[in-house]
């Protein structure tokens, strides 16, 4: 691999594979850009709100390119998909590295393979995975697996567990734990929220869940802690998903439904105001056959709002959520009802545990921190 000449900006052409679609995620790709090692292309799909063209880097002293690669195949769905047109520019860009995010056993990571082999042999590849659990998967995905796996240089998986199943799967080459997604401190930070408590008839203790209502979160065990709690108290629950009836009615059943509130899924901007009005966010997911909590990052978000999180020990979560929080096991309610009781009533315990989530979100997931560690990857593999 020929290094840039010298006397020129120094530029390793790095090209970019990364779906995102929120402003808060493209600043991860702005704070890589500030380097001025790295000349940055960020191919992305048709939903990420940019258009092709020239982005200023986060110090606004530099720039990135952004094309835009719609999927081909089963909409949303990484396995069954791929993008196009398919060379990406590879022969005239000629990067020296290939940087894909998304999960190394899917088509798409196999169609960057095969382009590399084709048209960039001697860019270094970095890969990325989520998988955390070994769950059953076709003879097809299996060979996609291991050919993605033999040709990369690198590959970042999103926790220990990840690291832990490349490393069963026989992946020996480097890796390192380092979550693709990070925290926007411009977003997520601690604000007042009486208003709109008030709004929402939330008084006393208010316990909350943010996100999708689907079986593997374990939402019916909130629920059933929620009854339980001495305390009496109140849960917000912000999302859509399949699970909201069945939610809904499990909590008339249990005699809690004055006390719980049920928000349709809200504008990404709008999450902090609702996880700021909370005492505690609870993530009680439950690992099934094929998934487990990967990460969690609405924790990582909740702690950023100095907010105590509680979770269950599915996946992930106890790694995220380290000493800043209360860990229980997946699926027992009545030890999440004890954890709402004590937090309850020590407000002086909660208030810690926020502070320690704080600092603890702000100095190990802020996107700063990851684009940081991002780029020590890049340097290491160049």
């Amino acid at each position: 691999m020929n290094p840039p000449s010298h006397g020129e900006a120094a530029h390793w052409r790095v090209l970019l594979f990364a779906g995102y679609t929120k402003p808060a995620e493209h600043r991860k790709i702005e704070l890589l850009a500030d380097a001025e090692a790295f000349e940055i292309v960020h191919v992305a799909g048709a939903d990420s709100g940019r258009t092709p063209g020239r982005y200023p880097s986060a110090n606004g002293r530099r720039s990135y390119t952004v094309r835009i690669s719609p999927a081909l195949g089963r909409r949303g769905d990484p396995h069954r998909s791929f993008g196009w047109p398919p060379s990406y520019g590879m022969t005239r860009f000629r990067p020296h590295l290939i940087h894909y995010e998304g999960e190394v056993e899917s088509l798409g990571a196999a169609q960057i393979v095969l382009l590399r082999w084709l048209l960039a042999r001697r860019a270094a590849l970095v890969l990325t995975t989520w998988q955390n659990i070994r769950r059953p998967r076709s003879r097809l995905v299996r060979l996609l697996n291991d050919m993605n796996l033999a040709a990369a240089q690198y590959v970042l998986g999103a926790s220990e567990e990840a690291v832990a199943v490349l490393r069963a799967q026989g992946y020996r080459r480097a890796t390192s734990v380092l979550p693709i997604v990070g925290l926007d401190t411009r977003v997520f930070y601690p604000r007042p929220a009486a208003a709109l408590r008030m709004q929402l008839g939330l008084d006393g203790f208010v316990v909350g869940y943010i996100g999708r209502l689907v079986p593997e979160k374990g939402l019916d065990t909130l629920l059933h802690a929620v009854a339980q709690a001495q305390a009496r108290p109140h849960l917000l629950l912000v999302g859509s998903g399949p699970e909201k009836a069945a939610l809904q009615g499990l909590a008339d059943r249990l005699g809690v439904a004055s006390r719980c509130r049920f928000v349709e899924a809200v504008p990404y901007e709008d999450v902090p105001d609702y996880m700021n009005l909370l005492d505690l966010l609870a993530l009680p997911s439950r690992t099934t056959v094929h998934w487990k909590e990967q990460f969690g990052r609405v924790l990582v978000e909740a702690m950023a709002c100095r907010v105590a999180v509680a979770g269950s020990n599915s996946g992930a979560i106890p790694e995220v959520i380290g000493d800043a929080g209360r860990i229980f096991p997946e699926g027992d309610a009545a030890a999440l009802a004890g954890i709402l009781d004590e937090l309850a009533g020590d407000t002086g315990t909660r208030s810690a545990l926020a502070e320690r989530g704080f600092q603890r979100a702000v100095g190990q997931y802020a996107i700063e921190r990851i684009a940081a560690d991002t780029l020590v990857v890049w340097r290491c593999l160049l």
